[in-house]
């Protein structure tokens, strides 16, 4: 994150306070009324406390759990299961430890084996695969043909264009269900829902709304929470026709407005691998 877009995101804050009447903003409050989400907050290593104080503001005090409470609840979740905690596991044995302390599970588990709390079971490889979420479940399901296959290089054929058809643009994109580019926002709804399914995208699409409103509620399993999801097959300032605050990712085939202030996945780049 540079200089100027942190003197961005504090102003921001300051202009929620002072929006809002308050001299102490809790995290919860700027975000009901932010034009940056909790990613772009914690994108440069700043946390909400060191935000507020740049800021000029208070946060709401909270009780902190010490680092020694979350190594005896790790040390207590390894003689449980007798391997590492996986990331899926995290709220279940009370690891939710912020970012800014530890980024990720496995920099707590290497920390913790460090200090001698836990035993030291896994080189650095098989930690990481440890942590991660759990697919064979989900394999060995009967009657559930899931594969974990590769969003290109399918076995499956690519079918041919159907015949008569009035549409010009037949861009192959190659991904497995659905191998043609899409022309509309249907087909982005398609093709967001495939990703969901082979967890490139590590969310589960909870409900969809085909009216007025955000698009689609999804629970973010990497996070643990539901988030807010608009789709569109262009996103454009001169298409945008919702509240900002609402939302927290856009999922689009082509982003025309780059400075969007919450993150946008624009799925043409990323079935191109860009």
């Amino acid at each position: 994150m540079t200089d100027s877009y942190k003197k961005e995101v504090i102003e921001d804050i300051q202009r929620v306070a002072k929006q809002l009447g308050k001299s102490v903003l809790s995290r919860s409050d700027y975000l009901g009324h932010s034009k940056y989400s909790m990613y772009h907050l914690y994108d440069g290593g700043t946390n909400w406390d060191g935000y507020c104080k740049l800021a000029g503001l208070e946060t709401k005090a909270k009780d902190q759990v010490s680092d020694e409470e979350y190594f005896q609840r790790l040390k207590a979740a390894v003689k449980q299961l007798g391997r590492y905690p996986r990331s899926s596991e995290r709220k279940k044995f009370g690891l939710n430890m912020t970012k800014g302390r530890y980024p990720t599970l496995t920099d707590f588990i290497r920390k913790a084996a460090e200090l001698g709390y836990v035993e030291n079971l896994f080189d650095s490889a098989q930690i990481l695969e440890a942590t991660k979420v759990d697919n064979t479940d989900l394999k060995d399901k009967p009657g559930l043909n899931y594969r974990l296959a590769d969003l290109h290089g399918s076995s499956r054929s690519i079918p041919p264009i159907p015949t008569g058809t009035k549409r010009r643009n037949w861009q192959r994109i190659d991904l497995e269900g659905f191998p043609y580019a899409p022309q509309e926002e249907q087909g982005v709804l398609a093709i967001f829902a495939i990703l969901c399914s082979k967890r490139i995208l590590p969310w589960q699409i909870l409900d969809l709304c085909g009216g007025k409103g955000i698009d689609a509620v999804c629970f973010d399993e990497e996070r643990n929470a539901e988030i807010h999801v608009e789709l569109k097959y262009r996103l454009s300032k001169t298409s945008w026709n919702h509240s900002i605050d609402d939302l927290d990712y856009v999922v689009c085939w082509e982003n025309r407005w780059k400075d969007f202030p919450k993150p946008v996945i624009e799925l043409s780049k990323l079935l191109a691998g860009k």
